[in-house]
């Protein structure tokens, strides 16, 4: 049954679009219904995209458009955002490329986990490109053998803003119900058949970097049985245990949540029976296993992950590895020797830190103290460089407060001499972030910061091998390919030359931000340029982010001075 409506129930009018007297007589028409009813599920269907490729190569792709534009405003929403879609990505494919995708950053901006709306753009991306959008040949072990747990109970199969798709619930179900269930059956069957419909592809960085292995490349011999029987239903137990159901935190940062959270006796209670039941049986198990504490909240603040770090380290696991994910606030030398055990892992150690500086670490990472973390990043990385940890890695989350920091991030994660520098922009995960989120996502298209923050992606320090940009890929790309502010510019351009495009910019306070940001590039120690890119920035309603670069010209040996 066809999603569209008949002619008579949408109320056409002679100006809502192209002169289509009646729009189900279109030989398009069942074509198109056919196409809403397939996408009516929410998921990427790769299979379709091609299809508007070839579609866009006949000059009467015109009608087709035409017969979009004219049924979309007479449709319930979710079918108009499935039109929209089509529409966006016809365009792109046959007027304007930029454009279209520009139109389809906007609907992923307001549909932010949307599978769908991701993977259209993840083909457009690499259509006419080296980079293939075909997956078909490719294999990704993760939900085989990860077990993923969230704040809300449920449990994912992979990182949870790189799927929706959930295995199951820990309450009130056993571990084997939600290891086989049929929503982890039906997840694993899209890696097998290819499509990877449930998978958000432009934040997956596996998917983003060619990083998923060809299925001749698979010599695990228990996934290389998964690949040859077409397996869906595992004997063997998660390989993987991600562990990021207690949102206990000693900060409080704006990006993930609006104030310091911790579990009460209740949900102390819960964990513990948890750990007995789950976590503790799992970990002494036949077979490697994996354990990753914590992806929410920080395992050094919360007693329920420190009561599991404190039985790995009571106990010898030979077949168990560690991942520590912290803010590292309280990981010092002190607390590691209160733990002794845990140094038989080698653990891998992540460290979320989201900027370099004290003025910008203090608001986004509240209440935590840069004086305070600074130390123990240098203890982390002694321990690393000593063969102690076997990996250091440390990640932020790009948004308004921090995008300009992005290169210093790089920089401070080289001289700590860490295996990788991770960038995330930031996700709509609703709640209290919700308010604020238009404002803090640089990466929409409409965002006055936009052209800046294409700008600073620009900077060749974050092609370096230890950049992994993630969803950001995306985005530095198109930053290489638009036609931004500096193009104006020669290419070996001087200071006063930049000046002068500063100056003659004018009231243009968009596209002095932009030059600004263009000019750190090749000037990051001029305190005079942060100076006019805070004025500017003050101009556009962003008084907190212009003292952030006057702290900063301060700190190169700038003067203080007064916005305004």
């Amino acid at each position: 049954m066809s999603y569209l409506p008949a002619a008579e129930e949408q109320g056409f009018c002679s100006d809502a679009g192209p002169a289509i007297a009646d729009p189900t007589a279109s030989r398009f028409y069942p074509i198109l219904s056919n196409l809403v009813d397939r996408l009516g599920d929410g998921l990427d269907h790769p299979e379709v995209w091609p299809l508007l490729a070839d579609a866009a190569r006949h000059d009467d792709v015109v009608e087709l458009r035409d017969l979009l534009e004219v049924l979309e405003p007479g449709q319930s929403g979710p079918v108009r955002k499935i039109l929209n879609l089509l529409g966006g990505m016809l365009h792109a494919l046959s007027v304007d490329r930029e454009r279209g995708l520009t139109f389809l950053a906007g609907m992923a901006a307001q549909h932010a986990h949307c599978p769908q709306i991701a993977g259209g753009i993840f083909f457009l991306e690499r259509h006419g490109t080296q980079k293939s959008a075909d997956l078909s040949n490719r294999f990704c072990e993760a939900p085989f053998v990860k077990f993923e747990t969230l704040m809300d109970g449920t449990v994912a199969p992979c990182c949870s803003i790189w799927t929706q798709q959930r295995l199951g619930q820990l309450d009130g179900s056993t571990f084997e119900q939600i290891w086989n269930s049929p929503s982890a059956q039906e997840m694993r069957a899209s890696i097998l058949d290819g499509s990877y419909r449930h998978c958000h592809k432009q934040r997956c960085t596996f998917i983003n970097e060619d990083e998923l292995p060809t299925r001749d490349e698979v010599t695990d011999p228990a996934m290389r049985a998964v690949i040859d029987g077409n397996i869906t239903h595992m004997e063997q137990g998660p390989r993987w245990l991600f562990l990021a159901h207690d949102v206990t935190c000693n900060l409080a940062c704006p990006s993930c949540r609006d104030g310091i959270l911790a579990a009460d006796e209740a949900q102390e209670r819960r964990f513990d029976k948890i750990e007995q039941q789950v976590f503790q049986p799992l970990l002494n198990a036949e077979g490697e296993v994996r354990i990753s504490v914590s992806g929410q909240g920080d395992p050094w603040s919360s007693p329920h992950y420190r009561s599991i770090l404190r039985y790995m380290s009571d106990h010898v696991l030979d077949d168990v590895v560690l991942n520590i994910h912290t803010n590292a606030l309280l990981m010092g030398e002190g607390r590691w020797a209160q733990y002794p055990g845990l140094e038989r892992y080698r653990a891998l150690v992540d460290v979320s830190i989201d900027a370099c500086t004290p003025w910008v670490y203090e608001h986004v990472r509240r209440p935590g103290k840069w004086e305070k973390l600074y130390p123990n990043l240098q203890f982390i990385a002694g321990k690393r460089a000593r063969g102690e940890f076997r990996e250091f890695h440390l990640n932020a989350t790009v948004q308004l407060d921090n995008f300009h920091e992005m290169p210093a991030l790089m920089r401070l994660a080289q001289s700590l001499g860490a295996d990788s520098m991770r960038l995330y922009m930031i996700q709509n995960t609703g709640g209290h972030l919700a308010a604020q989120y238009a404002r803090c996502n640089v990466g929409d298209p409409s965002h006055p910061l936009h052209p800046a923050f294409l700008e600073t992606l620009r900077d060749p320090i974050l092609g370096d091998p230890i950049a992994h940009l993630y969803d950001v890929t995306h985005w530095r790309d198109r930053a290489l390919e638009a036609e931004l502010p500096s193009d104006s510019l020669p290419s070996d351009f001087s200071r006063a030359q930049l000046a002068e495009a500063i100056r003659e910019s004018g009231s243009n306070a968009i596209r002095r931000t932009a030059l600004c940001a263009a000019g750190r590039i090749k000037f990051p120690e001029d305190h005079g340029l942060l100076q006019l890119e805070a004025q500017a920035l003050y101009e556009l309603g962003f008084a907190q982010q212009a003292r952030y670069r006057l702290n900063e010209s301060v700190a190169l040996g700038g003067e203080a001075i007064a916005l305004g």
